[in-house]
């Protein structure tokens, strides 16, 4: 039997106060949920390193090892009266790690949403509605915080991306301008050889990232080689491959500039941080006949080693 749109709106009703429990705060198990939502859209978040945080600033430790620890070992001669061992390390061999401390301090970031009355009215029935707004929500704050790890820069005009110093403005160890070449085989070589020699060791794990426009082009460029390989980048969906590195697409690469920059990395290179309060506060205009959503949360940026970065310039 059809239900009155009276009837609707008080279901609407309970189902917007299900997501304000707990005084608008989610509790640690609702926020990991919609971390996860926002984490299973298919961002660049997702490749990255995630770091849950419970506190607005967290410092992360870095230990490593610059330069060579095997030493020839000491096989000859023994302990000494003066407590020496001719077959210790020498002082001057032994090896050290080196530590450092990098520090990721977040920033809040707010989305206000209205929803009028029509479309539970209209859209109530055979839905959860919680579900469903919350993961309409997590898909649009997916896109808008991979805007922010790729574009944010404190000096931007802009006040949502000047809020941190995004990856790439944090690139600027290793920069390889294409001028302008277009896409090719080349660019992705000079990324290679620009890397330090000492992290090109893992290169299974590193990626070359671009926006989706010049991962198209680069197919295109591909795509006009005589043999099945190129015949395969107008045909499918096959990953695309440059050097053996894959080339993956950043959707809002395209917001940076004129959609002219990527890089080269490990991605767990690039950190992500988000503070797992996560705060859902909702309200009713009956003057405007709307439902309000207010979500709010804090989010922090880092590059662990940008050393171990390239970033591209005017491809």
């Amino acid at each position: 039997m059809p239900q009155s749109n009276q009837t609707l709106l008080q279901r609407a009703d309970l189902a917007i106060a299900d997501l304000n429990a707990n005084g608008g705060l989610l509790d640690a198990e609702q926020a990991n949920q919609f971390i996860d939502m926002v984490l299973e859209q298919p961002t660049i978040l997702r490749q990255s390193r995630v770091v849950r945080m419970s506190a607005p600033r967290r410092k992360i430790n870095r230990i490593g090892f610059a330069s060579r620890i095997l030493r020839a070992a000491r096989t000859s001669g023994s302990a000494n009266d003066d407590g020496s061992n001719d077959r210790y390390v020498l002082k001057a061999d032994r090896a050290a790690p080196t530590t450092s401390q990098i520090e990721m301090s977040t920033e809040e970031v707010i989305a206000e949403i209205r929803l009028p009355y029509e479309i539970f009215e209209d859209n109530i029935e055979g839905q959860s509605l919680e579900s469903h707004i919350m993961r309409l929500i997590a898909e649009r704050a997916a896109i808008d915080l991979e805007e922010l790890a790729l574009a944010a820069d404190s000096a931007s005009g802009d006040a949502y991306l000047a809020l941190h110093d995004g990856w790439l403005k944090r690139m600027t160890a290793n920069v390889v301008n294409n001028a302008s070449a277009g896409i090719t085989p080349t660019l992705f070589k000079n990324g290679m050889l620009a890397m330090p020699q000492k992290y090109l060791r893992n290169l299974a794990q590193m990626r070359h990232v671009v926006s989706v426009a010049n991962t198209i082009k680069y197919r295109d460029v591909v795509a006009q080689r005589a043999t099945g390989y190129g015949d395969s980048m107008l045909t499918s969906q096959q990953p695309i491959n440059a050097y053996g590195v894959p080339v993956d697409a950043a959707p809002m690469l395209a917001a940076v500039g004129s959609g002219n920059q990527g890089f080269f990395t490990f991605m767990q290179n690039l950190i992500f941080g988000i503070q797992r309060d996560i705060r859902v506060e909702t309200d009713r205009d009956i003057r405007s006949r709307e439902f309000i959503i207010v979500l709010t949360a804090r989010v922090a940026l880092q590059v662990e080693d940008p050393n171990a970065a390239v970033k591209y310039l005017n491809i």
